[in-house]
């Protein structure tokens, strides 16, 4: 009389290992697209609390030191916010400043170089006749008109982009106001979220990230503020106009590591290029060449520590996958959000494990009785009905009475 066997006996222990994982790799897939889709119904939220926490890594050492005024926490976290967004606003009026006072002249060189555009394609290699160049001309023309609804709703479209702008300006500072005079009260209710036996073990890992996130975020004004004057200094010496304002946009676009400050830097070339001509914009393409080799091999190991340091490759990964989610911003978030969850990640992991026996994330590996190796948050005698052995305990502080 024959037994009957279970199919499953006949599949080996590696496709089963294998198909374990294939599912709870789909199973964290399909999470990690319904937070995606989740986030991008709030993503104006989102980002404006992500921001928020920026600007509270960098203003929170100013907070703490205005504490020392006589008065409740309110005034110092006011006053650290303010000075903050005096700063931003001051370099965006200067910008302004600067733009408004060159736009004469750097019409008339966009003028001259369109002139000297059309006069190197008409004489130079393509030559390219006058009539050729009139139907190019002609054709972007009626690309416009057709194309003039697509115009209005862009138009459209930039005034609500301005609308969510302003609402997403008042979120950040609101936020921002409240991360600086209540973090610690914030932490400690997220904290009573989790279980408690990995209370102690998330609050370890996330003030080593959030003290990551803040060296990170000041590190990278120091480095942003370094690249802004010495890229001034160059175009003054060279005499180049708006020299201070591009000075700025070296500033601000050092936040995007290494391909920030090649972009911000490709565009002085060009306003060297256009006042100066050739050797002005090739002095000005090597500055920057040079700079972002100090930023690389310099700047970052010296001013950041090696926990903040995170590898060149893993920053233009980032920040080109940030820009193709959720552009600029994405751009200016991607490397810190890197380095925040790099360092929280390996805290996790150098944190000891709690004893056998509590409950929380560690895991107790054994082994089955056939020796096949499996993962279990029990001990081997649960289930036998005399209640040892359950990993957990029925009374929270029963742990900590003895």
């Amino acid at each position: 009389m024959s037994t009957r066997r279970d199919a499953s006996e006949a599949v080996s222990w590696g496709v089963r290992v294998a198909a374990a994982w294939t599912w709870r790799l789909l199973l964290i897939g399909f999470g990690i697209y319904v937070f995606l889709r989740i986030f991008g119904r709030v993503e104006l939220i989102a980002f404006s609390f992500v921001l928020a926490l920026f600007f509270t890594a960098v203003l929170h050492p100013l907070e703490k030191a205005l504490r020392r005024i006589p008065g409740p926490r309110s005034i110092s976290a006011l006053l650290a916010l303010l000075i903050g967004l005096a700063v931003l606003v001051g370099i965006g009026f200067f910008v302004a400043w600067q733009i408004s006072n060159h736009s004469t002249q750097l019409s008339d060189q966009v003028s001259d170089l369109v002139t000297h555009t059309r006069n190197y394609l008409r004489n130079g290699p393509f030559h390219l006749k006058s009539k050729d160049l009139d139907q190019i001309a002609k054709n972007i023309t009626n690309a416009l008109k057709a194309n003039k609804g697509a115009l209005v709703s862009s138009a459209i479209e930039t005034v609500r982009a301005v609308v969510d702008g302003l609402a997403a300006v008042l979120l950040i500072l609101l936020s921002t106001f409240f991360l600086l005079r209540d973090g610690e009260q914030i932490w400690r209710w997220v904290l009573r979220l989790i279980p408690r036996a990995a209370q102690e073990r998330v609050n370890r890992a996330g003030h080593v990230g959030w003290h990551t996130l803040g060296g990170y975020m000041r590190g990278q004004v120091t480095i942003a503020l370094f690249h802004g004057i010495a890229v001034t200094i160059i175009l003054l010496v060279l005499n180049v106009p708006l020299a201070a304002a591009l000075g700025v946009l070296i500033f601000l676009g050092s936040f995007v590591p290494i391909i920030g400050l090649i972009v911000a830097g490709a565009f002085a070339s060009a306003v060297a290029l256009l006042e100066h001509g050739v050797t002005a914009a090739i002095v000005v393409a090597i500055a920057i060449t040079i700079l972002v080799q100090l930023e690389a091999h310099l700047l970052q190991p010296l001013i950041m520590s090696r926990s903040v340091e995170v590898h060149p490759l893993a920053i233009a990964l980032s920040v080109l996958t940030g820009t193709v989610l959720a552009g600029i911003v994405g751009a200016l978030l991607a490397v810190p959000l890197v380095a925040f969850l790099n360092a929280t990640i390996h805290a996790l992991r150098e944190t000891p494990a709690l004893p056998e026996g509590d409950s929380g994330f560690p895991v107790q590996h054994r082994e089955s009785v056939n020796g096949d190796p499996v993962d279990g948050t029990t001990l081997p005698g649960d289930g036998d009905g005399d209640g040892e052995g359950t990993g957990s305990d029925p009374d929270p502080d029963a742990a900590t009475a003895d």
